[in-house]
């Protein structure tokens, strides 16, 4: 074997893991943005608190893990921690 096929034999796979992995992520990105539900969608649409109805805040300070990882925010007046869809979310033991 030359060494241009030994380079494919190599690079081929890791390309199509890669091409793969970036697929599933853009369809589930695509999926939960318009469903406008779950972790891996964008929301564009300005967000209020479910319980009070106070805008979030523009500039974003995480206060926990879920927060960092996935957007959402913990309301600065009546302390209600909803996701980045403006739904509450529930504390899970």
């Amino acid at each position: 074997m030359d060494e241009d096929t030994i380079v494919w034999l190599i690079l081929g796979p890791l390309v199509g893991v890669m091409l793969t992995t970036l697929t599933i992520g853009f369809v589930l990105m695509v999926r939960d943005t318009v469903r406008q539900r779950g972790n891996w969608g964008i929301n564009w649409k300005p967000v209020r608190c479910p319980e009070c109805g106070v805008p979030a805040p523009a500039v974003r300070i995480p206060q926990n893990r879920r927060q960092t990882l996935w957007g959402g925010a913990t309301c600065t007046e009546c302390g209600v921690e909803y996701d980045k869809w403006g739904r509450e979310v529930e504390e899970r033991t």
